[in-house]
């Protein structure tokens, strides 16, 4: 009578077509009871997601006043020199005002941010300090109507 010995090393074997293996021509071989396929649960309620989007509220202390005149000066500021592209993440929320922190500046100063879309607002460039990469605070990506996570491509540049 032939037998067939299986190995399982793992933690799942999962095991297709074993009614094609040969049996011994008993009868009484057990075969896997089915079962009614169960109906999955219903999905718990999603909760209203008030934190997060209420925090940056609170977070952000320039008002829509200080955001107007920054993308103004920005519109209006001389052209003081591109220093380049750089993907800004969110910095620290609760370090207020209109700030961008990069390796592309050794010492704190005036500039300008430009999305890829047109949007520019004025801000301080302020050198990154340690290892990362840039960083764009709060206020500075809700004025330029960025989404709070994600990476954004930015350009840089001194103001006059």
């Amino acid at each position: 009578m032939p037998r067939h010995v299986i190995i399982v090393t793992g933690l799942a074997v999962l095991l297709a077509g074993c009614s094609d293996l040969p049996t011994s021509g008993r009868d009484d071989v057990r075969r896997p009871v089915q079962r009614p396929a169960q109906a999955a649960p219903a999905p718990a309620p999603r909760p209203v997601l008030t934190g997060p989007a209420t925090q940056a509220a609170a977070l952000d202390t320039v008002s829509e006043a200080q955001k107007s005149a920054a993308r103004a000066a920005a519109a209006t500021a001389p052209a003081g020199g591109e220093l380049g592209v750089a993907t800004v993440s969110l910095g620290n929320p609760t370090d207020p005002g209109l700030w961008v922190k990069t390796d592309l500046v050794s010492s704190e100063m005036p500039g300008t941010v430009r999305t890829g879309s047109g949007e520019a607002i004025a801000v301080t460039l302020r050198p990154l300090g340690g290892t990362g990469g840039a960083q764009i605070s709060l206020s500075a990506a809700q004025a330029l109507g960025l989404p709070l996570a994600g990476l954004h491509p930015v350009t840089l540049a001194r103001a006059g």
